[in-house]
């Protein structure tokens, strides 16, 4: 059952000022649209189609508040958000190439501060309104900056300290724990590729890719199926380097992952197994791709009766 208050506004066009957005944290990205955290602002969110600059302002329902943001973690209740945020598509009958504007969700899993239980809700910008919060008992906290996977109807979770798995079942609204059945040394959920959730672990020189797909008898599978090596895509001395290279970001669709490393930020090209330097920074900790393409033949699809003019090309940042 729906929650009974709405909690969003309609899509505006203006964007807030530059100042306004300083402390913005990217939560995530999807099909056009990136979702916002907004800490000491009016609102709790913000989800933006960055070629247009509609965006909507969304609240979170007080219902959500004890799993979203820890009471003791600051005086200011919204300085950190303590759960994982994922933007997902709500069009019915959408392959995800060309949709921008509208309608969306956004799905929400954290746990409280005694990291007993795990607890989910989910937004719609067709309803304005938040579903009742599901739960689950469970003994490791959400990683909350992580990446989450999207497959169908279920959103995909990974935990702290922990290879386990928090899975919300959106359509059904259930919730859900999967454990892996052996140990992979920092094995880390990028996305979802080909229908299947697409881990990530680097054991150098080599970079091994691993999917969660359904056995047999429905019970999830975990299998390595795709080992790639670095030493020809990397400079010798990042391979040589202890600290690592760490999978901090894919871009699905494309099948480009990102790694973060001692002498900058690559990309690998799964299919090609190309590599390109393409950020000097060291040691990013994640990166939200962001990919956006009007055909210029539809336009934007707003959330409102109010078309806007097409936009011709692509991005992605």
């Amino acid at each position: 059952m729906f929650a009974a208050r709405g909690v969003g506004t309609p899509p505006t066009s203006s964007p807030p000022p530059c100042r306004d957005r300083r402390k913005w944290r990217v939560l995530d990205s999807r099909h056009g649209l990136a979702l916002f955290d907004t800490p000491k602002r009016h609102e709790d969110f913000v989800v933006y189609d960055l070629l247009t600059g509609e965006h909507w302002e969304i609240h979170a329902d007080p219902k959500c508040h004890y799993f979203m943001w820890w009471p003791d973690d600051d005086d200011d209740l919204h300085a950190c958000l303590r759960c994982n945020a994922t933007l997902l598509c709500a069009k019915d009958r959408c392959g995800h190439l060309d949709c921008h504007g509208g309608p969306f969700r956004m799905a929400f899993v954290g746990c409280d501060y005694t990291g007993r239980a795990a607890h989910a809700t989910v937004y719609s910008s067709e309803t304005r309104e938040w579903t009742d919060v599901t739960s689950v008992e469970h003994e490791h906290y959400i990683h909350y900056t992580a990446h989450s996977a999207v497959v169908g109807d279920k959103v995909y979770v990974p935990c702290m300290e922990s290879d386990s798995l928090i899975v919300y079942n959106m359509g059904k609204r259930e919730l859900s724990v999967i454990d892996p059945p052996f140990v992979v040394q920092a094995i880390t959920l990028m996305g979802a590729e080909d229908g299947m959730p697409l881990f990530a672990s680097v054991v150098k020189p080599r970079l091994l890719l691993w999917s969660l797909e359904a056995g047999p008898s429905g019970a999830a599978r975990w299998t390595r199926h795709r080992v790639i090596e670095l030493k020809s895509l990397l400079p010798t001395t990042v391979l040589l380097d202890n600290s690592g290279v760490t999978p901090v970001g894919f871009a699905e669709g494309v099948g480009v992952i990102f790694l973060s490393t001692k002498a900058g930020l690559y990309t690998i090209e799964l299919s090609s197994r190309r590599s390109k330097k393409v950020h000097g920074r060291q040691s990013m900790e994640k990166v939200i791709p962001y990919m956006s393409f009007y055909t210029g033949e539809w336009g934007p699809l707003l959330a409102s009766d109010e078309a806007s003019p097409a936009v011709g090309g692509g991005t992605t940042i």
